[in-house]
């Protein structure tokens, strides 16, 4: 019985049309397709996209019957499965197709066999040129002129993402041992050798930290498009895609700011999130929502230290830091929602009414909360150890011990390893900021005052809070 699933992947004006080879069955079995995606703790509901779905015996294609929104049952001896899949999205966690290029999340639109998620995936890009460009974290080679990729088994084809295009700008450099791989769609990136120079100052930086990079690569997979509005970035098994556009956008001061804040941050998840996980997220389950209350974990302290990381490797002054945190307690103090329910609960929220806004006044982000909590947790570290230790040490014990071997972390064990580094227990930030709704402005004042800058703000007479960090 052969261990792989083989899959031919054929497109058609916005559309992708799948035809997969599973292993032979003698028994019923079941099709599934993931129903949310790494990085967007959220229901995606990707069947949605679907336009057919099909087995197909002895020539003739069965109609497959559906047993929820995203399993389907396969009769017996059917082997081979057909489907259509609507690619007209662009950001950085969907797939999109057209003349000049073929992107594809996996997550969105690959099906695995329930039950044989160890299965490994061999898949050919049948009608992308053999003299376009593929970037990908996955092994590839050229089989009778097509681009045909490897993934071990089902964790792993759905955490890959890949764009083909007549034209990929492209970057390397290599840190600690590690290549990495700058990959760009559309628009060259801005100032490109300083794009690259930056992306190797935050990379040594960020490595020099952790000790050890969790791969021995890492492509960094940029989608600028010249045409669409787009801002967005999604972090990977290796690799990363970043989306920023129209042209005018990607070229401009802030554009540049941007990619570098978000390409930094996504880096940071290649230890946090993708390795130091949850433990609800270990290993990823697709079937259903899986909540958890530690998003402050994943993108609260990924948000906090990506910017961090861009100072401490000198890709931006103090200036352009204190800009960024103004900006953050900005979106932080004009959400009441942050003192109505706290950012764990928000966390675990995400799942019921996604990243939008949602109801007025009644969560918190687990981005900015998290980052805020992030901050006063390494000013306490800091100072208590005498700037000896920071949260950053915290990260790489947290590495050491859960994220290399994968071992799920569990809200207790985070606290735990914060309090073993500080040397005294952390209790009243979790307390009040991660599972309590305090107001925060006095630690941040006091906070901010311990690094040398002043916190003020000015309140409008819309009620809006504008914060303003100046040196002491």
């Amino acid at each position: 019985m052969s261990s792989l699933i083989k899959v031919s992947i054929n497109s058609s004006g916005s559309s992708l049309n799948f035809e997969a080879q599973f292993p032979d069955s003698n028994s019923l079995w079941e099709i599934q397709l993931p129903c949310w995606r790494p990085g967007r703790y959220e229901l995606g509901n990707f069947a949605q996209y679907i336009t057919s779905m099909v087995g197909v015996q002895d020539g003739q294609e069965i109609r497959l019957k559906k047993l929820d929104h995203h399993r389907w049952q396969v009769p017996a001896g059917v082997s081979t499965i057909k489907w259509g899949f609507h690619a007209d999205i662009l950001n950085a966690g969907s797939t999109f197709v057209r003349e000049d290029l073929q992107y594809v999340n996996p997550v969105n639109c690959m099906l695995y066999k329930v039950g044989d998620e160890g299965l490994g995936y061999e898949i050919c890009l049948c009608d992308v040129p053999a003299d376009w460009t593929l970037a990908t974290a996955l092994p590839y080679e050229m089989v009778g002129g097509n681009f045909v990729m490897q993934a071990r088994d089902m964790q792993h084809i759905m955490d890959s993402p890949w764009m083909a295009s007549p034209e990929l700008w492209h970057a390397g450099y290599e840190v600690e041992g590690v290549e990495f791989h700058v990959w760009s769609y559309g628009c060259k990136p801005p100032r490109a050798e300083k794009f690259v120079e930056d992306h190797i100052a935050f990379s040594k930086s960020q490595i020099a930290y952790f000790g050890t990079f969790p791969a021995d690569f890492y492509h960094f997979l940029y989608l600028l498009p010249k045409d669409i509005e787009v801002r967005h970035g999604v972090e990977h098994e290796d690799s990363t895609v970043i989306a920023l556009g129209p042209e005018d956008k990607v070229n401009s001061d802030y554009g540049y700011d941007e990619l570098m804040s978000i390409a930094s941050h996504e880096l940071y998840h290649a230890w946090n999130v993708k390795r130091i996980r949850p433990s609800e997220w270990m290993p990823y389950n697709f079937t259903k929502a899986c909540p958890s209350k530690l998003g402050y974990i994943a993108e609260g302290v990924t948000t906090y230290m990506g910017d961090l990381f861009l100072f401490e490797a000198g890709c931006i002054d103090l200036e352009n830091w204190c800009g960024k945190i103004e900006v953050l307690l900005s979106r932080h103090l004009n959400n009441p929602g942050r003192l109505n329910m706290s950012v764990a609960d928000s966390s675990f929220d995400t799942w019921l009414d996604g990243y939008r806004p949602g109801v007025p006044g009644r969560k918190g982000s687990i981005y900015v909360e998290g980052a805020v909590l992030a901050f006063l947790c390494d000013c306490r570290i800091m100072k208590v150890s005498g700037h000896e230790k920071s949260l950053s040490t915290a990260m790489t014990l947290l590495w050491d011990r859960f994220g290399k071997d994968r071992i799920g972390l569990t809200s207790e064990a985070y606290w735990d390893v914060l309090a073993e580094v500080a040397g005294e227990r952390l209790d009243d930030l979790r307390d009040d900021y991660a599972y309590g709704v305090k107001d925060s402005w006095d630690d941040l004042v006091e906070a901010m005052a311990f690094n040398g800058l002043k916190l003020n703000k000015t309140i409008d007479e819309k009620g809006v809070v504008t914060p303003k960090l100046s040196k002491l």
